[in-house]
């Protein structure tokens, strides 16, 4: 019998909310993060296709604070929130007769940042959540490289609003004052003062060889206007040589973007993905992982 729960709370914001849906009592869980840069995005949209995997699996999908001014929410607040989601969906599925063996952590943009950094990093402070994957559709995986950011055009009509949103998000994020002047940042004069901070939140940074990174899929496209592909191709290098299990999926046509060829027909819908190649070869790699 498939079980469906709607604004599950993990905590007293009314942001710290997930959905789940689950057909089995022994399973493997599928958690999707939302993307939206940070400041925007929720649970509803998330890719259609991982719906599937509620018919033998546990799904879910995970709101998370954001940031705006009127908060002061930064990158370890949104960790946080993680972690405190994924605790309550075991809690709560174990109160409901459903054992959890494992997480497969999955998410689009900045939900594919949250999840390569809270599986290489953070999900170690908690020994009882074991994360058998990460997917990351389009995540940023490393802020130390400039390539292409602040041409972006949805950050700003111009360079200087665009250096300017990229300022204050860094800012946020780290909480450490950030001031991007130029495109290329890492020749700033101040730049050796605020790498540390913009590394820190780099999951690039947090590969070791140690045997402890989760396998890792990466869906990136070539002509992505929000993140640049580099990203992925940076990530991608660090992996083969800790000898972590990995995979790069590089869209084509339609795909070849930042929303990977997804469409959402209204706010706060679902994302489809109608005829992408990349979607069976994504699929073909979780379902590895779920055995």
């Amino acid at each position: 019998m498939e079980l469906y729960f709607r604004n599950v709370p993990y905590g007293r914001d009314t942001s710290q909310r997930f959905d789940m849906v689950c057909a089995g009592n022994n399973v493997h869980a599928v958690v999707y993060i939302h993307g939206g840069a940070y400041f925007t995005g929720n649970k509803d949209e998330y890719p259609l296709f991982l719906m599937d995997y509620s018919e033998n699996y546990l799904f879910a999908s995970i709101n998370y604070r954001v940031i705006n001014t009127g908060n002061t929410i930064h990158m370890g607040s949104i960790i946080s929130d993680i972690n405190s989601a994924l605790k309550k969906i075991q809690e709560f599925s174990k109160a409901k007769g459903i054992n959890i063996k494992d997480f497969i952590l999955i998410g689009h943009s900045a939900g594919g940042h949250i999840v390569l950094l809270y599986g290489y990093k953070y999900f170690k402070e908690n020994e009882n959540i074991k994360i058998a994957a990460c997917i990351s559709m389009a995540g940023p995986t490393d802020f130390t490289d400039d390539s292409g950011w602040s041409s972006m055009t949805m950050w700003g009509k111009d360079e200087e609003e665009r250096l300017s949103f990229l300022s204050w998000m860094g800012t946020r994020l780290t909480c450490h004052p950030i001031a991007l002047k130029q495109r290329n940042w890492t020749k700033q004069a101040d730049y050796p003062e605020f790498e540390k901070y913009i590394t820190e939140i780099s999951p690039i940074a947090h590969v070791s060889n140690n045997g402890k990174i989760p396998p890792t899929l990466l869906v990136h496209a070539r002509n992505d206007d929000q993140v640049p592909y580099s990203n992925a191709i940076r990530l991608k290098t660090i992996l083969e040589k800790a000898s972590v299990p990995h995979k790069l999926i590089t869209p084509e046509g339609s795909g070849d973007n930042h929303m990977l060829g997804g469409k959402v027909d209204k706010d706060n819908e679902p994302i489809t993905f109608n005829g992408q190649t990349w979607v069976k070869k994504a699929k073909e790699w979780l379902e590895a992982y779920l055995k």
